[in-house]
């Protein structure tokens, strides 16, 4: 009896661990194996989960991406992060994500913590820090956009993350919105300053195979006059590793006011894809003004046959899943252009374009291996060491694990 009740406790988890759960008695607990970590209750009331993501790049480039026009070998954990999110009583969701910057300049820092509230028909309710919504390409997750970089505008005019953040949004099948206050600067006596900012997308069409996407987005800064905001005009050019460019000679700029705006568009049909931004930044003090205006275009073709994945209710695009056994393959075509117009006296303006040709191999629903060329063209050289340099080239690489 005991050997018949042995077998059959054995064939019962055999049979749960091949249907990717295990179910007990009572109160039922769902555990996921599909590549995380994942437990919730099978009535939908608690959940948590662990996810991650491992990204290592390797970069040969050169001309006006090295600091001396020369060339360069180099690699970095890009991203390592680890997270743990979840919901209690449905309704109430957390997110806590850390940031172990092995390689990068930046610091180990908390990503997110966030607590949402979803029981409201009329609009989500977000506290803590978060993302703020600007831009398509910009809210597209890291582990799913199609080039290893985003578009080089982002570094300009991306919202960033913020620890204390309020901010309201809903969605549904074919639109998005959110907007909020999110903490800025500070005044005077180092009192918080709040920004305001929004973002709107609405798609048309919207299902597995077919895409129209539409979308808007403005931010506002909230800045004292008496303590303005250092704005910085340098940034790298869809190398990571590579040293950053200043576009405007008179360098750094002290604002008392900033505002700034994208529009956005997408298609898609069964494996094929386009989307493009445009933004505009402006920096203003009573004296001058600097604006950052850029736009890029993108085109993408799963080989395979995939469509990506595409989230109504958040006005993004998703992860692509392989259908067969050997992955899927990704082709990809970026052009993107930025340009400073500053109107300080002896300012020296420049702009650049960047054109992206691309691969991707997502070899499982876990790992991508990636793979980018970058020729970039500036309309005014650049002092690179000893010389002078107008456009660089590069190639780059990645490895990327998430579960």
């Amino acid at each position: 009896m005991k050997r018949n009740l042995l077998a059959l406790s054995i064939a019962a988890l055999s049979g749960s661990a091949l249907a990717g759960t295990v179910t007990t008695e009572g109160d039922d607990l769902v555990i996921g194996s599909k590549g995380d970590l994942s437990i919730k209750s099978a009535d939908g009331n608690f959940s948590f989960a662990i996810d991650g993501r491992l990204m290592w790049d390797f970069d040969s480039y050169d001309g006006v991406h090295h600091s001396t026009g020369g060339d360069a070998l180099e690699s970095e954990v890009r991203r390592s992060r680890v997270a743990f999110k979840g919901s209690l009583y449905k309704d109430w969701h957390y997110k806590l994500q850390y940031s172990f910057n092995v390689d990068s300049s930046a610091k180990n820092q908390m990503e997110d913590a966030y607590i949402m509230y979803t029981g409201w028909n009329v609009a989500d309710v977000t506290v803590g820090k978060f993302k703020i919504p600007f831009g398509l390409e910009e809210l597209t997750s890291s582990k799913y956009i199609t080039t290893i970089e985003r578009s080089a505008m982002f570094e300009y005019v991306s919202a960033g993350r913020n620890y204390t953040n309020v901010q309201l949004s809903n969605g549904g099948d074919n639109y998005s919105w959110a907007f909020g206050v999110y903490e800025g600067s500070t005044d005077d006596e180092g009192s918080e300053l709040y920004n305001l900012g929004g973002r709107a997308t609405f798609a048309p069409i919207a299902s597995k195979t077919q895409v129209v996407h539409l979308g808007a987005a403005y931010f506002q800064s909230d800045i004292e006059k008496t303590v303005p905001v250092t704005a910085e005009f340098d940034q790298r050019l869809a190398v990571h590793t590579a040293e950053k460019i200043l576009l405007t000679s008179p360098g750094d700029f002290n604002a008392t006011d900033h505002d700034q705006f994208g529009v956005e568009a997408a298609w898609m049909s069964g494996p094929f894809s386009v989307q493009s931004e445009y933004v505009a930044s402006t920096w203003e003090n009573d004296a001058n003004e600097v604006e950052y205006s850029g736009y890029y275009v993108q085109g993408a073709w799963t080989v395979t046959g995939e469509s990506r994945s595409y989230k109504a209710a958040d006005g993004i695009f998703d992860k692509i899943k392989p259908a067969g056994a050997k992955g899927a393959v990704e082709l990809v075509v970026k052009f993107e252009h930025g340009e400073i117009d500053d109107d300080r006296t002896g300012a020296v303006e420049n702009a650049f374009d960047n054109i992206t040709v691309g691969a991707n191999w997502y070899v499982n629903n876990n790992v991508r291996l990636s793979l980018n060329y970058i020729t970039t063209e500036l309309d005014e050289k650049i002092t690179r060491g000893v010389s002078q340099e107008d456009s660089g080239d590069a190639i780059s690489t990645r490895v990327q694990i998430i579960w």
